[in-house]
């Protein structure tokens, strides 16, 4: 019975370090497109937002608008989408490498002789200099 418990803990510590190295790099990956564009779409927002403002006042015509307006729009949901992924996958990436600390630690401790603390023995009172 014991066997199978430890190849249990092996099988589910190798599919924790995984599963870190998965989200670590799906996330490494989200940040090398995103973080580029992140500093780009404020900006590029409101050049669109201030080139429809002005087109409108200088054309007199609102036509413009059935472009600026969705484009504006699909870059905000998208900056808000890709942060959410992002946030997303830092949590679950964090999650991962919390379960697998605690894991390694039960793993290894399972094999340490128990010492005064887990045995519930009392320990010697520390020593006075006089």
């Amino acid at each position: 019975m014991p066997l199978n418990h430890r190849s249990r803990n092996l099988i589910d510590l190798a599919q924790l370090e995984d599963s870190v190295r998965l989200y670590s790099a799906r996330l490494r990956k989200l940040q090398r497109f995103w973080i580029p564009l992140q500093k780009q779409a404020p900006r590029l927002v409101m050049v669109l937002w201030v080139l429809g403002v002005t087109a409108s006042l200088f054309t007199q015509s609102y036509a413009h608008w059935m472009f600026t307006a969705p484009a504006i729009c699909l870059l905000i949901v998208l900056e808000i989408v890709i942060e959410e992924m992002q946030i997303d996958l830092l949590l679950m990436s964090e999650e991962a490498r919390y379960l697998l600390d605690i894991t390694r630690g039960l793993y290894t401790d399972s094999f340490r002789p128990p010492t005064a603390l887990h045995t519930g023995a009392s320990c010697p009172p520390p020593h006075r200099n006089a």
